[in-house]
């Protein structure tokens, strides 16, 4: 879990201590630190950029696709281990995921023209030319199930997919389309649905499990600023003695620099993808603070 602390001295396992007493240090400032997740595949925003053969990106990210132990938005309650065991068991389910095809839809596949019907095998079966993303290494953690995704790279819903995650910082959600019986006579706090076949998670812009949604941050600045920030940020870094000797002692590098928010310059650290806020002060928090604002 992500946990915020504030800390007099960033500890944080490293080696290099301030050069004096915590107690006497003029250098000592105050600072935020967000903890990496324990086993985590995230990056700074939550996702990873890659590229196909034909040079197209999609984007690969964690994310939680159904949630359990709560009634969801359409008062359906559901149980973890029998979605753990139905998707398990499914020969077709194992199929896919053993080729990567485990494809979902951006949106419930829904009739353009009301009053028209789709056929069960469009329901049941995941349209190719529509997908969206893929869904690989489905596991029950929890009271969540889980997966990676990846983005298809090629069609048109991946591509669109994609550029609202990098281009505009959307956080995906999920919600799951299947089969089964509903229980009206069950007990409170108790599930009130009986699956016999999920068919996939699509991609929805609003869940019915209001937790369903990718493990994404979006980005805070776009692209020309974060550059920007970032060179503002070394500036600071390089003029002031306070950050001097902070980066020197607890072994920041100008790589791990990410730019400043709030006043505060922000690294991002190599090896945890933890990220630690230090405060400026005094005449450079003045200079930077009056360059950001114009």
């Amino acid at each position: 879990m992500r946990g915020y602390l504030f800390y007099y001295i960033i500890t944080k396992g490293r080696t290099c201590m301030p050069k004096k007493s915590t107690q006497t240090n003029k250098y000592e400032t105050a600072c935020f630190i967000q903890e990496a997740p324990v086993m985590s595949e995230m990056n700074v925003n939550g996702y990873t950029i890659k590229k196909s053969a034909e040079g197209l990106p999609y984007c690969e990210f964690e994310s939680t696709l159904m949630t359990f132990n709560e009634y969801n938005r359409m008062r359906r309650r559901y149980d973890a281990n029998n979605i753990d065991t139905v998707i398990a068991s499914d020969e077709r389910i194992n199929d896919l995921l053993r080729r990567h095809q485990w494809r979902g839809e951006w949106n419930h596949p829904n009739p353009d023209i009301k009053g028209q019907q789709y056929s069960d095998i469009r329901m049941t079966i995941p349209e190719p030319i529509r997908t969206s993303h893929f869904i690989t290494k489905p596991r029950l953690e929890g009271d969540r199930y889980r997966g990676h995704i990846i983005t298809h790279p090629r069609t048109e819903c991946g591509r669109a997919v994609a550029s609202e995650i990098i281009d505009i910082g959307s956080i995906p959600c999920f919600s799951v389309r299947l089969l089964g019986n509903m229980i009206p006579n069950a007990p409170v706090n108790q599930p009130n649905m009986r699956v016999s076949k999920v068919i996939t998670f699509d991609m929805v812009d609003f869940p019915s499990h209001a937790g369903a949604q990718a493990d994404i941050t979006p980005a805070a600045y776009q692209e020309g600023a974060v550059i920007f920030l970032k060179e503002l940020a070394k500036y600071c870094c390089e003029q002031d003695e306070n950050m001097k000797v902070v980066c020197e002692s607890f072994q920041f590098s100008t790589d791990e620099i990410m730019g400043i928010h709030n006043g505060n310059i922000v690294f991002q650290e190599a090896d945890t993808n933890s990220r630690v806020h230090i405060p400026l002060k005094g005449d450079i928090r003045k200079e930077a603070m009056s360059i950001i604002l114009g």
